[in-house]
Parts: structure tokens; sequence; C-alpha cells
């Protein structure tokens, strides 16, 4: 069950090897060319940093912070309060720090927002303990420190907050680089009623992710970003609309990444960092004080539309039951439906939960990305998989492609990584090319012949089995239905059993 993003993922990177050993020069020319430019954006992100550092005061935490709550693995997470007497208590900011860590800079800024907005801002040190100024380091902090586990920090600040058990609180969470991407992936998939605002950090442009949020979005960003092209803001807030989230996303003129870097600058007027001080706190003013509630939460709280009728539309909408489908933007729009208002299991990606229905036979039914990767490839290919009460997945991918015809296997074990995410782990890798419709994949590697392509394969295989390609986030569950969120490619899978 759990298995379906991970498989494809993983079949898709085999299957794009056997493209490159079979001298398919125009992908690895594509591949290389993102590649480069990733890493000349990255490139380009550090030298804006060490030629125009921001005036870093490093404080031991201990100091700094006021703090203490308790973390979801037995560790409290030290945080900075800001508190304003004149506020009802209702409004809440979590204000999340850039990748240097929780330092002076994030705590003044945390203080001037609770005097302007009177409310509770609160600023956790999302890496546990360190803070420095040296730039390599940071970037280090920030490509070292999981989404997952932030999001398990910040469910831990808003039970501490009271944000889960009192409705009338409302929530926010603005972040600053580092922060703001993290800010964006934690309301996208958890905190849906929380308003985010991303002061230049990473966006997301998965509609499908987008769709997800309940509450809007500001982004402020700079015209001379090294690190975000203006092709890309425009997608971002593009991808906003079409996911229908009311938005304030602006670009300033003349300046670069993290250009608010201290409250002085707001004291003195500068601009433009005083313009997108006031259009951060003019859109929380009119969050904190506006009904967020959706159409289709609306719909869902009234009991309109029932959980069956929703997932029958979805599973109505396809033109094979048990085979992977076209993607289409109604077939994607009746998935996001079920996932907002269908009547999942809790703690899908618990043992307790998934283990009493993940035991037989799944296949991928829809995953748009695949059908038009197999389609660029000139081809088709349908994945199933086998899963075990012992842990353990078998998965065959038929292929039908102009470079490969036959299947393409894994297998390995199954676990949970917390509540919400699944993890799927594989050590094997096979292949059997056929012709024949009717064929069947080899069931196991000990059922291959001894060859040399069989060793290639399992070595092949092996490289591709990475961390991205293992942890997958469950969207939906129930007993015969399972969506994934492939978040390498910011995309979904859906699998049914059978």
């Amino acid at each position: 069950m759990m298995s379906s993003a991970c498989i494809a993922s993983i079949l898709f990177g085999i299957t794009c090897l056997l493209c490159e050993l079979n001298s398919s020069l125009a992908f690895s020319s594509r591949a290389s060319s993102s590649i480069i430019t990733s890493w000349s954006s990255s490139v380009a992100h550090i030298i804006e940093h060490i030629v125009s550092p921001p005036p870093l005061q490093v404080t031991p935490l201990n100091e700094l912070t006021n703090t203490r709550i308790p973390g979801p693995d037995g560790v409290d997470i030290l945080a900075y309060t800001a508190t304003n007497n004149n506020g009802d208590g209702k409004n809440t900011i979590i204000l999340l720090h850039e990748f240097f860590g929780l330092n002076p800079s994030i705590v003044e800024k945390a203080e001037l927002l609770a005097k302007d907005l009177g409310c509770t801002v609160i600023a956790p040190d999302t890496f546990r303990g360190t803070v420095t100024d040296f730039v390599p380091k940071a970037i280090w902090l920030a490509l070292t420190t999981p989404q997952e586990r932030v999001n398990d920090d910040l469910d831990a600040v808003c039970r501490f907050l009271g944000c889960n058990t009192d409705s009338a609180k409302k929530l926010a969470v603005v972040g600053f680089c580092y922060g703001g991407g993290k800010a964006i992936r934690y309301t996208t998939r958890g905190k849906h009623d929380a308003a985010t605002v991303v002061f230049y950090g990473s966006p997301v442009t998965d509609v499908n992710e987008l769709q997800r949020l309940n509450a809007p979005v500001c982004g402020i960003f700079g015209n001379q970003d090294a690190q975000f092209s203006s092709s890309l803001l425009d997608n971002f807030q593009s991808s906003l609309n079409d996911a229908g989230v009311d938005n304030d996303i602006r670009v300033y003129s003349g300046v670069g990444h993290a250009f608010w870097k201290d409250v002085s600058q707001i004291e003195r007027r500068d601009q433009p960092q005083t313009d997108a001080y006031n259009q951060c706190t003019t859109f929380l003013r009119e969050f904190f004080s506006s009904s967020t509630m959706r159409v289709d939460d609306t719909i869902k709280e009234a009991g309109a539309t029932s959980s069956t009728t929703i997932k029958s539309r979805f599973l109505d909408s396809l033109d094979r039951p048990y085979d992977l489908n076209q993607g289409s933007k109604e077939r994607t729009g009746l998935l996001n439906d079920l996932i907002q208002n269908g009547d999942s299991i809790q703690q899908p990606g618990s043992l307790e939960s998934f283990m009493p229905v993940a035991p037989g036979r799944w296949r991928v039914i829809y995953a748009p990305h695949m059908t038009t990767m197999s389609g660029l490839a000139g081809g088709e290919f349908s994945v199933q998989y086998d899963l075990n009460d012992d842990g353990t997945i078998v998965s065959h991918a038929k292929c039908n492609f102009p470079f490969y015809k036959g299947f393409l296997s894994v297998s390995g074990s199954f676990g949970s990584v917390n509540n919400e995410v699944c993890r799927v782990d594989f050590d094997e890798a096979w292949i059997k090319a056929s012709n024949h419709e009717n064929d069947e994949p080899y069931p196991n590697i000990q059922s291959v012949p001894d060859s040399i392509l069989k060793s290639l394969i399992r070595n092949l295989g092996k490289a591709a089995f990475i961390e991205p390609f293992a942890v997958f986030p469950i969207s939906f569950l129930d007993s015969e239905t399972i969506v994934f969120d492939f978040e390498l490619l910011g995309t979904r899978i859906c699998a049914r059993k059978e």
C-alpha cells in the first residue's frame, strides 16, 4: 500500500538509467541542464550572502530565548515569545528564522510584529540548538534539516499555543529565506487554515499542493535575487490563482535576497523595506479580522456531499479502473476533493492505521507526472505491487517503450516514519525483457537467471534508491485507495487495491 509513490519514482529512475544505456542522449542533456541551472542558482545565492552579509549577532540560545516547548521526541524546543498585553490572545504568529538560525534580528522582528499587530509572536529554533554566522555552515544546516522534523516541531509549538484546541485562535506562519520555504511547506502539508507569509523563501508551485490551503498567502521578493527567477515567481502567483488561493505576491525593484535585514531599516523608513513590511502587516491584519473558510470546507461542514459520493466521482472519471490513467485537470480536481473532503483513515502513516489494509495487490491508477513522462518517452507502463503482512514488498512495472519492452521489478520492505508519513526501502532490482503481451515478470530476484546484466541492474537499482525516493506523506487512505505526496516532483500518486 505505502509504496506506490516510491515504486513509481524508483522505476522511472531505473527507466531513465536504461534510457541512458540505450543512448537516449536527449534525456541526459535535459537532466544535465537542470542540474547546472540548480547549481548556478545556489552558487549565485551563496555569493550574494558573502558579498553582502547581514549584520549578524550570534547569541547563545539559552540567553536569547525565553520559552521551552515540549518537543515531539522528548527534547525541548527553545523559542522566543513576544506578546502584546493589549491583544485578545486569539491571534498568533509563528516566526521562522533564516538559515543562520534563531538570532537577535529575528527576536527584534518578533517584538515589532507583536507590538504593531497586537498579537503573540513565537520564534522557535528549528535547528535544535545551533546558530551560526558562517555561510557554508548555514547552508549545511538548511540542507540537513528535514521538512518532516520541522513540521513535527511546529506541530508541538501549535499544541503549546493551544491552536489545535481553540477554534477561535487564528494562526499565521511567517518565514525568512530558509524559514519562508519551510513555512509554506508546513501550511500546505498540515496547517491548511494558517495564513502564510514568505519573505524570499522557496515557493511551492504545484497546484495540487496549494489547493490544500484554506487561508491566503503573502509573498515578498526582490527582483535582483539570484535564487529565484522572475518566471518562477510568476509561476508561484499563477499557481496560487489556479488553486483558488487568495494571495498578495510582490517583487520589489533594486534589491536582492534577504533585503530586510533588521528592524532599524523600518525605524529609518528605508525603502523598499518599509513597503515590504507594510505589505506583510496589512496582509496579516486583514487575515486576523476576516473569515477564512473556503467554499469546499463549507460544503464539508454542511454535509452536502457524502464521502462515498466524493470518492465515486473520482473513480467514475477514470477510463481504466485498475490501470494508469491519463492526467487531466478534471481528474486532478476530483482527486483533490477526495483528499480534502473524503473519509480518510486518521494518522495514515502509522503502522496501526495502514497494516490492517496493506496486505494484497495494489495498482497505480493515477499519476499525471508518470503518464506525461512515459508519453514523452514514446510509450507507457503500468505499475502493480504486492504488500505482505510481514512488511515486505515486491513491485513490477510493465513497460512498453521503443527502447525497452518487458518488466522492471524491485523488492524490499515498508514501514512508518510518523503518523502521517510512510517509508519504503528497496534492496533489490531486476528486469525481464519480453515482447509477449501475456508474459509474467520474474517473481523475485532469486528466479532471475545469473548473468552480467542481472548484476548490472542490481547495482543500478541500489544506486537509485536514495532518500527522496523513500519517504512519502500520505494524503488519503481507506481500505482500497491511497494517495501519496511525491515530494521529489511536487505531485501525487493514487493507487487502488484489487
